[in-house]
């Protein structure tokens, strides 16, 4: 926050100095904008880069935007426009100038960031209004959220001046929720780390007696084997992280499936998630969290809404151009996919993911590793076809998204094709995954993605796997907690079923 705050301080004293020039002009205010909102990206691990004085052609109309937020491939997030101090934020945010250079460019965004140099305003619809898909939104159509005065915040000089707190926290906030709760997205990293906050702010605001879930979390603890409970620090945490990621990685696995299939102008709803979520152990815990006397004791009803609106948010043809699943014929690859595991948890729960050691595991290390094992299996335990071999039993304890899983998946296909039985590559992986490549892992997270993963993977080979039959992979610990299914008491049934095979 001292980052922030000296950054504040140089710009107020740095607008302040250039508009007592007479010769200044608004492009005279760009660079002190730019280094300030910057700052703010920077501090707040938000995504989009800020750009000034950047052109977009629309039509006929030729717009200047003042800034813009965006990603590096040029897609526009939030749209910014600057005037000079003496004008107010309240008139800037119902002004119909230029062509209503304003109520264009929120029509074509939903969020607009407004500056009159001494302060911010963030520029919106009002609720309920469907922006026009050309045109402009109309002056009374637009809300002016939230506002502050920058000068007005500052007293004094360096280094011993004041600075409002308030100011700072609604500046802050006017930066944030620009991004995170109305800036379309087009970027796969750009929608995990909004995603992730929003997860964050969930897990955060969840109430601090966990009773209504209490069974539910009790059930965790068992049937994963672990030490530590709800009542200490560690458990604590480790619960409410995982309660928080069953939710919102069961709506991202839905709503990836859900996108292949639906119309371009549907909208993606919390009964989709039901329909097209194709794990079927969280799918049973989704329903279970959105009890509506759960969902009301966690405070998570609004938080679900949110996360919906932003995943209905997303340039949908974009997005998919840019996110990328791994494939059978190409070598381990960092896909797009990925940004939903370790990024994401680094922004939602950075200690949790220190505390259980998820690290990214190059790509080049799962490969030869793999490739070694499979090269033994041949060579030296006489297994003509490797990791191929229908005998052969492959245990990843740790499995995380699934990196080494689907390196196995590749080694299974060049087998198949190297036989001469390219086109029933996807049965044989179908069958490896329902049979003998199994995969432990203890966070949702990565339990829901590489699931999804190999879903993806199936279905691209036309084995997309039945609904009665699911792929081993399992949700529990690898470490502790192996007994007799009849020693544990598990109230709720999905977690018995994934105890029990396991």
């Amino acid at each position: 926050m001292q980052k922030i705050i000296a950054s504040l301080i140089d710009y107020v004293s740095e607008t302040r100095r250039l508009d007592s020039q007479p010769s200044s002009t608004e492009n005279t205010f760009y660079p002190a904008i730019k280094n300030l909102i910057a700052a703010v990206l920077k501090e707040r691990l938000l995504p989009f880069e800020i750009r000034v004085n950047t052109s977009e052609a629309k039509g006929k109309a030729r717009d200047m935007p003042d800034f813009i937020l965006g990603d590096d491939k040029m897609f526009v997030g939030v749209y910014g426009e600057v005037k000079r101090p003496t004008v107010a934020l309240e008139d800037l945010a119902v002004s119909t100038e230029q062509n209503d250079q304003i109520g264009r460019y929120l029509a074509q965004t939903g969020v607009v960031l407004l500056s009159n140099v001494r302060g911010f305003g963030l520029l919106a619809c009002v609720p309920g209004y469907e922006r026009p898909a050309s045109g402009a939104v109309p002056p009374e159509k637009r809300t002016l959220i939230k506002t502050v005065d920058l000068w007005g915040a500052i007293a004094g000089a360096a280094p011993r001046a004041k600075v409002d707190s308030a100011a700072v926290a609604d500046l802050l906030e006017i930066f944030e929720r620009s991004v995170t709760d109305y800036a379309p997205l087009a970027n796969p990293a750009d929608l995990a780390k909004v995603l992730a906050r929003q997860a964050r702010d969930a897990k955060d605001q969840l109430p601090e007696d966990l009773k209504a879930v209490k069974p539910l979390l009790d059930d965790y603890r068992q049937a994963l084997g672990l030490s530590f409970n709800i009542d200490d620090e560690k458990g604590d945490r480790f619960f409410r992280s995982s309660l928080v990621q069953t939710a919102f990685y069961s709506l991202f696995a839905a709503w990836v499936l859900w996108d292949k299939a639906a119309a371009a102008d549907a909208r993606f709803e919390i009964d989709d998630a039901h329909a097209y979520l194709p794990i079927p152990f969280l799918d049973a815990l989704l329903h279970d969290i959105r009890h509506p006397k759960r969902l009301k004791a966690l405070g998570l009803e609004d938080h679900i809404a949110r996360a919906i609106a932003t995943l209905n948010r997303v340039d949908r043809p974009l997005f998919r151009t840019r996110m990328t699943f791994p494939t059978i014929d190409e070598q381990t690859s960092a896909a797009a996919i990925t940004y939903f595991y370790e990024p994401f948890l680094e922004a939602f729960d950075p200690k949790l993911r220190e505390d259980l050691g998820v690290w990214y595991t190059p790509p080049e290390i799962v490969r030869y590793q793999v490739r070694r094992v499979h090269h033994i299996l041949k060579k030296e335990l006489k297994r003509p076809r490797g990791l191929a071999d229908p005998e052969v039993v492959v245990l990843d304890p740790c499995c995380g998204t699934g990196a080494y899983l689907l390196e196995v998946a590749r080694c299974i296909a060049e087998e198949a094709k190297a036989d001469g039985d390219e086109a029933a590559i996807g049965l044989e992986l179908a069958r490896a995954f329902h049979e003998r490549v199994i995969g432990f892992e203890i966070l949702t997270a990565p339990f829901a993605v590489a699931q999804l993963q190999l879903y993806l993977l199936l279905d691209s080979l036309g084995a997309k796997p039945d609904a009665d039959k699911r792929l081993m992979i399992f949700l529990t610990n690898s470490l502790a907690g192996w007994r007799d299914s009849g020693d544990i008491k598990l109230s709720f049934p999905e977690m018995r079923d994934e105890f029990d095979a396991s």
